[in-house]
């Protein structure tokens, strides 16, 4: 890998977690007033049409009769969209704007469990840049008192099966275009949530949802989940996985920004002395050089 594949998959991997950091701020506020699992279908459905677009409009279709893909855009859509999507929406539904977006981060304890296992070196830096994010991350979510309720138990779960999706999504891309995982894993797992929406938030009325909640649910869906996942993927392409999920443990940075911006939530002492220890994090994540994908088992099989 060229150190300029190298830097354009970081400036990937951290606008896709820009736009992953607003996401859980906008779940937050939308499940205030739209049932949880109903909101997570239809924004998936949402993305799965902007990603059905962006695969036209590339000329890539016929890359979804490629079957060898198939076992690995299964447990893509299972690990990455079904399992945490659920427990996300509802979780946030139960918890703050601020705690929607940062428990999110339990996911760099997963992936560090998880990424040796693959073949993924574990060095100091990538230890250090971990620590910091998620150290950080600590910091901001404790703000002078711990007290988890079970929205936030919810939310840290949801991350625990990201690590074995984002393996499988490294062994797809060896396959197919990005955007063919993204829109097989929205219009599975958007149309299986949908089923369990129907089953169990029967008050549930799409049409009022939608006359009420059209921009709300457009942009999460469409722009954030859509736009931001095929940007997303165009970084994990390029990145190792440790590498490209400690970057977007940045996320909560550009939530705060919507926070203090929007609703007015200023962070504490405690928040910004996380935020400057979650930026050194970053800083060593970007420094090390992602491990040789040749040396993974997610590698191409000869």
């Amino acid at each position: 890998m060229t150190n300029q594949q190298e830097k354009i998959g970081v400036i990937f991997a951290l606008t896709g977690a820009a736009m992953w950091g607003i996401f859980p701020v906008l779940v937050n506020q939308g499940t205030k007033s739209i049932p949880p699992i109903m909101f997570a279908a239809i924004t998936t459905l949402f993305a799965a049409c902007g990603s059905f677009i962006y695969v036209a409009l590339k000329g890539k279709l016929h890359e979804l009769k490629n079957i060898k893909s198939y076992s690995s855009l299964i447990m893509i859509t299972l690990c990455i969209v079904i399992i945490p999507y659920i427990l996300l929406f509802v979780g946030s539904s139960k918890t703050s704007g601020i705690n929607s977006s940062l428990l999110l981060l339990s996911e760099i304890i997963f992936t560090l469990l998880f990424t040796p296992l693959i073949g993924e070196k574990t060095t100091i830096e990538k230890l250090i840049g971990a620590a910091g994010v998620f150290i950080g991350a600590v910091l901001i979510l404790y703000n002078g008192n711990f007290n988890l309720n079970t929205g936030d138990i919810l939310i840290i779960f949801s991350t625990a099966t990201f690590p074995i999706g984002n393996f499988y999504a490294k062994k797809a891309l060896n396959d197919v275009f990005p955007a063919i995982i993204l829109l097989v894993r929205f219009f599975l797992g958007g149309f299986f949530i949908f089923s369990i929406a129907l089953l169990t938030e029967s008050q549930s009325n799409i049409t009022t949802i939608m006359s009420q909640h059209w921009g709300l649910i457009l942009f999460t869906g469409l722009v954030l989940l859509g736009i931001g996942k095929i940007i997303w993927y165009e970084g994990l392409k390029r990145l190792d996985i440790s590498k490209a999920i400690s970057l977007s443990m940045t996320s909560p940075l550009f939530g705060l920004i919507v926070l203090i911006a929007f609703f007015k939530e200023i962070p504490s002492t405690f928040q910004w002395i996380g935020i400057i220890i979650m930026a050194i994090g970053v800083y060593f994540s970007i420094k090390r050089t992602s491990t040789d994908p040749a040396l993974t088992k997610y590698a191409p099989q000869k």
